[in-house]
């Protein structure tokens, strides 16, 4: 074989995949998006709404369908989507689940908070700390795409400040560098905490890094705002596009895998607990046709509940569908969704229709690790959990996360999951794969 880079082993089958099948799809989600902003406006009209999206502030909540219009949106999304691919494919990373959840991560966010330009700098930094500790950028690529959670932080100082333009541009690109130097020694001391029983690590360790850094700017004195800017007008446009790109994604899986259903049985068989790597295990087409699934899932939940799309609600489900590739199906993260519409329904905090519900509700899916491990009634009770966490922790941020429910789900998964394993006892050994095996003699 001429190019041994274009192709991976997969277990259990030991089947041969070309990785150029595999981009395939993160590229056609790219163009697909591309496409759209392309057609949806003039190119005079869509260059202003890119210039705006540049130069705003970006913290949450802020709707890039507000902010530049739906065509400016629309090409952020997939310019950056097929940055992202060409940055992997051009470093030969060999397409898994993890890799595949990051970049669409960078498209979710994208409609809502992540744009070129506060982006690049979080990218240096995590390329610099490989420098530093003398090993491939490929090895942290997936990092610095996830990463993208804090892109806010650069555009929030530069543009959000009141610096002069040229000492804004100076210090929020520095803080992009230092996140991404920090980002990578970090993600891996707090997997410990939640250990695994959350799919957003990276947000939780984004989360970790944006409380420190709003701290300090409070410290001197300087206020973060949180932002909450969207605009609904879009909402039934969004339904045809949304349904129909996961319409696309279950057919293109099904291509892939042959027209057949095989390697479903085995996602569904999973826990989820990271990392479980659903393209390693089930294949690239048994794979695509959980994320169409679980897209689908939570795109009905939205209309279901009253709910209206916009720019943030479908930026979360992109971003939650990408970890579908590597911990989340229908069957472990159904009853998180139920703890969060019981704990919507009956709280009278926010109303189960507003954006940060919404928001809240579809990233809530990132514990559905302790519904696959520890059962379906302790996946509400951690959606409930979550629900009634996610809209406190925003404060210790301002907003510069936009990863706010994967900070919320690490501190769920970290109080809950060591209490269920001292007080919930397991009668059966659980051989399924992905399941922790649990001796006979546990108390």
């Amino acid at each position: 074989m001429e190019n041994e880079t274009d192709v991976i082993y997969i277990h259990p089958q030991k089947r041969i995949v070309s990785q150029k099948r595999k981009y395939f799809y993160l590229g056609f989600t790219g163009v697909f998006f591309l496409f759209i902003g392309l057609l949806s406006n003039t190119p005079t009209d869509n260059w202003s709404g890119l210039l705006t999206i540049l130069t705003s502030p970006s913290n949450l909540l802020t709707d890039y369908f507000a902010l530049g219009g739906f065509g400016s949106a629309f090409i952020n999304v997939g310019i950056l989507t097929l940055l992202s691919v060409l940055l992997a494919y051009r470093h030969k990373v060999i397409l898994n689940g993890p890799l595949f959840a990051s970049i669409l991560t960078v498209t979710g966010f994208s409609f809502f908070g992540k744009n070129l330009y506060n982006s690049i700098s979080i990218i240096l930094g995590v390329y610099l700390y490989a420098v530093f500790v003398n090993k491939p950028f490929s090895q942290y690529i997936m990092i610095g795409l996830f990463g993208s959670a804090l892109s806010p932080v650069v555009s929030y100082i530069t543009f959000g400040m009141r610096f002069p333009l040229l000492i804004g541009i100076l210090l929020g690109n520095l803080a992009g560098i230092a996140i991404g130097l920090l980002l990578p020694p970090l993600a891996a001391q707090t997997l410990v905490f939640h250990r695994g029983f959350t799919l957003y690590n990276i947000g939780f360790t984004s989360g970790l890094i944006a409380m420190t850094f709003t701290a300090v700017l409070r410290l001197f004195s300087y206020s973060i705002v949180e932002n909450t800017l969207v605009f609904n007008e879009y909402h039934f446009p969004l339904i045809w596009i949304i349904f129909g790109f996961f319409s696309l994604t279950v057919g293109i899986g099904f291509y892939y895998n042959s027209f057949r259903l095989s390697g479903i049985r085995e996602i569904f068989d999973s826990s989820g607990k990271l990392t479980t790597d659903f393209i390693a295990n089930s294949g690239i087409g048994a794979t695509l046709i959980n994320i169409g699934l679980v897209g689908l899932m939570l795109s009905s939940y939205v209309l279901l509940v009253g709910g209206q799309l916009n720019g943030p609600v479908i930026g979360a489900i992109l971003s939650a569908v990408g970890f579908s590739a590597f911990g989340c199906h229908l069957k472990n993260s159904f009853p998180i969704l139920v703890g969060i519409f019981i704990a919507s329904l009956f709280g009278t905090f926010h109303e189960i229709t507003s954006t940060g519900m919404l928001v809240a509700a579809v990233f809530g899916t990132g514990l559905a690790p302790i519904s696959g491990f520890y059962g379906s009634f302790y996946g509400v009770i951690a959606g409930v959990l979550h629900i009634a966490l996610v809209h406190n922790v925003s404060t210790l941020h301002g907003g510069l996360n936009l990863y706010n429910s994967g900070f919320s789900t690490g501190f769920v998964a970290g109080i809950l999951v060591p209490i269920l394993d001292n007080f919930t006892a397991v009668r059966k050994e659980k051989k399924t794969l992905g399941k922790r095996i649990i001796k006979k003699n546990h108390r």
